[in-house]
């Protein structure tokens, strides 16, 4: 399967450098093989805020069930500061 992460800012946090939220993201995901996908805009009813920009956004081509739980749980037990992170799940 391939995980996208999509990562919406909350209230007074934006990091609207590209190579800086690339830096921020990498070493907050460095155990997994993440690629940098650039920005997308998710369904409004999926977003915890009001707030209408698109989301940075990496992907993880061909993980597996346990890489998807673990990252799931890495996401819950370390939440990334100023950013809810969003899970999406699609099949090749």
């Amino acid at each position: 399967m391939d995980l996208r992460l999509c990562f919406e800012n909350k209230a007074g946090v934006s990091i609207d450098d590209t190579g800086a939220f690339k830096h921020y993201a990498g070493n907050y995901l460095a155990g997994f093989d993440v690629e940098w996908a650039g920005s997308v805009s998710i369904p409004h009813a999926d977003k915890k805020t009001p707030n209408m920009e698109p989301l940075w956004q990496v992907r993880i081509e061909n993980a597996s069930p346990a890489c998807r739980d673990y990252l799931c749980e890495y996401l819950t037990r370390n939440p990334m500061c100023g950013y809810y992170v969003h899970v999406y799940e699609g099949h090749p």
